[in-house]
């Protein structure tokens, strides 16, 4: 009998990675294809959608050739896609704009609106989230008050998640994972709200269908076999936000664990078994059935990218030099903390306007010392919003790391000695670790019956376990710190205002 395969398919903001998985769990081969992004006004930031099928069709071949599997013998396909993404389409799957993403947030005045009505916080109830530009309501209304030709005669608003299945099975839905994004979505009981739909003014008809995201949507089309090189028939399940799938692909199986995110954009997402209303953070479905997921997401760690590109100037610097220079250093970066909203900051801040900054640097600092207090500031700008999960009854017992921050051991353990527990790196048998792909096997071979229970299978495939012990002296000293970073945080949000102010009138 010939092996079988599953494929997961992971359409992130700047590329789409594309993994075979044997039905084991077996990581086969992954390939990665990039895309940019267009930032044609302030506050916008936006993407053709069918370069991500250029993407995915791109990998598949190249998935299929190098790896020489037959496509005949993949059994089914697993997508996640990013989050808080709105586009319109007519009947035959043509975008009638570009992808508005979860960076962009053009709509801060339809926000205003939304907040101004006597029903916001009906809204914010619903679906357990905030009102804010980079959610898919302002969006919708955004397109509706400046696109209204477009709003009036679009088929279907579909998110990222469900644009892709659409592509490959003609079938237009929208998965729970997704969902949260639109403020008549009753989380509570998985439904559109049709009420609330009708006060924002939405009409319901041009929503997709909802459905968890391990329901097999449909079978790969002809024209969908035809451009990726799979077999036409192939099961599709309808898959769920990239963030979910990396929460469960770390590790997170059961209420109580979180992952901690190490990337571009970093964050956690704990796992729960009741709805959380905390409009300061954000809050979603989860993979695992009957399970929710309280998450933060920062925007802060490519501050070492900024730094090798802009302050170092130099191409032969690694992350991996960078970390073993800060293991040189000691705790508190001898009084240097650092606000790493480089792009602003969304939880807990949620604001654009907010800035990078160095504080306490005096002529005892070397680049030593500025480059842990990146490390430690993006720490402290996860734990701002655990604190705030704390503030609502929610504990963490097990801290899972995941994303590229986790190939540095030193940054691994000063997580460790902020949050105050043990940081744990779990990794496949092969070395590799979790993460999105990993999430989206187990879900998919869930979906396809070839499993009974998700987390059983993620707990199989990461085996190895490496543990970063809190140290209680460094422990205190973060605390003591933290206090003055988030006092530091707050104090500037008006200076802030006020920078963005004179920036825009001067145009510096």
């Amino acid at each position: 009998m010939a092996n079988q395969y599953i494929l997961t398919i992971d359409v992130g903001t700047s590329s789409t990675k594309t993994a075979l998985w044997t039905e084991n769990g077996e990581a086969i081969i992954e390939v990665s294809s990039p895309y940019p992004l267009q930032r044609p006004r302030p506050l916008w930031t936006e993407i053709d959608p069918e370069l991500w099928w250029q993407a995915i069709c791109e990998t598949t071949q190249k998935i299929l050739t190098k790896s020489g599997v037959d496509a005949k013998d993949i059994l089914g396909v697993g997508i996640d896609a990013v989050g808080w993404t709105l586009i319109p389409v007519d009947k035959n799957l043509n975008a009638l704009t570009p992808a508005m993403i979860w960076q962009d947030r053009r709509a801060e005045a339809e926000t205003d609106w939304l907040n101004s009505l006597p029903d916001a916080q009906d809204f914010v109830n619903l679906s357990a989230n905030r009102i804010d530009a980079a959610y898919l309501t302002p969006k919708l209304i955004w397109l509706k008050k400046n696109r209204p030709k477009i709003f009036a005669t679009a088929h279907k608003f579909l998110e990222a998640t469900g644009f892709i299945v659409a592509k490959f099975t003609n079938e237009f839905t929208c998965d729970y994972t997704q969902a949260y994004g639109y403020h008549f979505f009753d989380i509570k009981n998985e439904k559109w709200d049709q009420d609330t739909a009708q006060k924002l003014g939405i009409p319901i008809e041009k929503m997709p269908r909802l459905s968890p995201s391990s329901e097999v949507i449909g079978e790969i089309n002809a024209k969908a076999a035809a451009e990726t090189g799979l077999r036409r028939g192939t099961p599709l399940i309808a898959g769920c936000l990239d963030a979910a799938a990396g929460a469960l692909g770390a590790g997170v199986t059961r209420s109580g664990q979180t992952n901690e995110q190490g990337g571009q954009a970093g964050g956690f997402g704990i796992s729960l078994d009741r709805v959380v209303v905390e409009p300061r953070l954000i809050f979603s479905h989860h993979l695992i059935p009957n399970q929710y997921l309280l998450q933060a997401g920062t925007v802060g760690g490519g501050s070492l990218g900024w730094f090798k590109t802009y302050i170092d100037k130099s191409e032969s610097a690694s992350f991996e030099e960078y970390s073993k220079e800060v293991a040189t250093t000691k705790a508190g970066a001898k009084g240097l903390i650092f606000l790493p909203y480089m792009a602003g900051e969304r939880t807990p801040l949620w604001s654009s306007t907010p800035k990078g900054v160095f504080f306490g640097l005096s002529y005892q600092t070397e680049r030593a010392d500025m480059l842990r207090a990146i490390m430690e500031g993006c720490a402290f700008a996860v734990y701002d919003n655990l604190y705030i999960a704390r503030e609502n009854g929610v504990e963490v017992d097990e801290y899972l790391g995941s994303g590229g921050a986790t190939k540095s051991a030193v940054w691994n353990q000063i997580k460790a000695d902020i949050y105050g527990k043990p940081f744990i790196v779990s990794k496949r048998t092969d070395g590799g670790e979790g993460g999105h792909s990993l999430g989206l096997f187990a879900l998919t071979a869930y979906g396809l019956g070839m499993r009974d229970d998700i987390g059983e299978v993620i707990v199989e495939c990461l085996p190895q376990k490496e543990v970063f012990e809190p140290s209680l002296e460094k422990g205190a000293l973060y605390k003591e710190l933290f206090y003055i970073y988030k006092n530091i945080s707050r104090k500037l949000m008006r200076d802030f205002e006020d920078l963005k102010k004179i920036s825009d009138k001067h145009t510096i």
